[in-house]
């Protein structure tokens, strides 16, 4: 569950760059080596871990780079709901967009397991539960949509209030995603005080977490726009998720002075 509510919440925000056709510089934010280590909490107690890392590969004789998110629990909390979810995106390095996606998930006695491939010159997704299904130009997988938002991302000509939309595919359908930027903040965790970009991803009342607005999630606003804080108010709790160890970043991530 970890894992899902991170890449859920995070790259809705592409569509305020896609839609003004904005470009990164030659180099990308991110590069391979780069790894992301985030600690969840429930209050003050430790619950679990997610860590994101990126890695050269081929995918058949072509070089991509190999995005891998992994969540689960520790402690207390795997002990009574033990979660191992694991996230894999194969990109393209040229352009950020997946050529493959696996999402692999162990939660209790849940287990879900899917591959998607991706057709970008029909602009089709063939996956292992459906086969194959039309799908917008540049729909994403959730994680390589993190990298590709962070590539990407500008608040310039947004508002606060401004409500973004986009589709990505998830749990085998399109699955369109909505968030709300609220503006720049100041945001501490353990690793010191960011300025930061906030937003708050739309969820769905009723259902895992309380509103709308139950959802927020903090991005570094520094050139890396690594995701900083996620915090969740749900039906069962408040949970927050707080970067802990950042390695092998492009630019130094550093904290207000």
């Amino acid at each position: 569950m970890y894992i899902r509510i991170l890449i859920l919440v995070i790259p809705a925000i592409l569509v305020c760059n896609a839609s003004r056709g904005q470009t990164s510089g030659s180099d990308p934010v991110y590069m391979a080596g780069e790894s992301l280590r985030y600690q969840i909490y429930y209050g003050p107690v430790t619950g679990g871990e997610v860590t994101m890392t990126l890695t050269p590969a081929k995918f058949g004789e072509r070089e991509v780079l190999h995005a891998v998110a992994l969540g689960y629990t520790t402690g207390l909390a795997n002990r009574i709901f033990r979660i191992y979810d694991i996230y894999e995106s194969y990109m393209d390095p040229a352009t950020g967009l997946p050529v493959k996606s696996i999402r692999n998930i162990s939660e209790g006695s849940y287990r879900f397991y899917n591959e998607v491939l991706y057709d970008r010159d029909s602009n089709t997704v063939y996956t292992l539960m459906s086969g194959r299904n039309e799908a917008p130009p540049g729909v994403m997988d959730m994680v390589s949509a993190i990298y590709k938002l962070r590539d990407t991302m500008s608040v310039a000509a947004l508002s606060p209030g401004d409500v973004l939309e986009m589709n990505t595919w998830f749990s085998d359908r399109l699955y369109p995603v909505y968030i709300r930027y609220s503006g720049p903040e100041t945001v501490r965790t353990r690793m010191g005080q960011f300025d930061a970009l906030k937003f708050f991803p739309v969820s769905e009342p009723g259902r895992v977490f309380k509103g709308d607005d139950d959802i927020t999630v903090w991005f570094s606003d520094d050139g890396n726009f690594v995701p900083l804080r996620v915090r969740l108010n749900m039906l069962v709790g408040a949970v927050r998720m707080d970067l802990i160890e950042a390695e092998g970043l492009r630019r130094e991530l550093q904290p207000m002075k």
